[in-house]
């Protein structure tokens, strides 16, 4: 399928889907788990960010989908099988969600391209800070997930005023290794 088709489809040139980073926000200093809810995490500013299940981050593990997807699952049974990344997202203030993936090990942001957390488009997920997912459905699906399925993960930012290579490792974002 060429640019200008999938361009037709989703309405998404490869540019901008390239450069859809330059609106992902970074939580300011690390983030840390509520202790009512372990799956809403704090950055130092107090902004929310969702731990999503381990199953909807299977884009962002250095293993092929179907495998991180299934070692995901698996692993709720065979701790030893846990996925190594972790991924989070937040709401900005124009309803799109700022989306980061860290290692559970390390508390390090992943900025490798292809695994690397992405900033969704689609502001059709008003439930998402509760469900802990973005929908596979409507404007998630056609600005988020298509897109990357076909343009693939050439991007060229990691976040705001974070270009793509500029920086070799990414920060610690995760405050409970402390």
């Amino acid at each position: 399928m060429s640019d200008e088709q999938i361009k037709q489809e989703t309405g998404l040139s490869r540019e901008d889907h390239e450069n859809r980073n330059q609106f992902n926000e970074l939580p300011k200093g690390k983030i840390k788990p509520s202790p009512e809810d372990k799956t809403i995490w704090t950055d130092d500013n107090g902004r929310p960010w969702k731990l999503n299940a381990e199953p909807n981050a299977a884009y962002h593990q250095p293993y092929p989908v179907p495998i991180a997807f299934i070692r995901a699952h698996l692993s709720k049974f065979i701790p030893g099988l846990k996925v190594p990344n972790l991924k989070f997202i937040s709401p900005n203030a124009d309803g799109k969600y700022s989306e980061i993936v860290a290692n559970r090990y390390t508390g390090e942001l992943i900025i490798e391209q292809k695994i690397m957390g992405t900033f969704n488009l689609a502001t059709d997920a008003p439930d998402a800070m509760i469900d802990g997912k973005l929908p596979t459905i409507g404007g998630h699906n056609l600005l988020d997930v298509i897109p990357h399925n076909k343009y693939g993960g050439g991007y060229k930012h990691i976040a705001t005023g974070i270009e793509t290579g500029s920086i070799e490792k990414g920060p610690i974002v995760l405050a409970h290794l402390e």
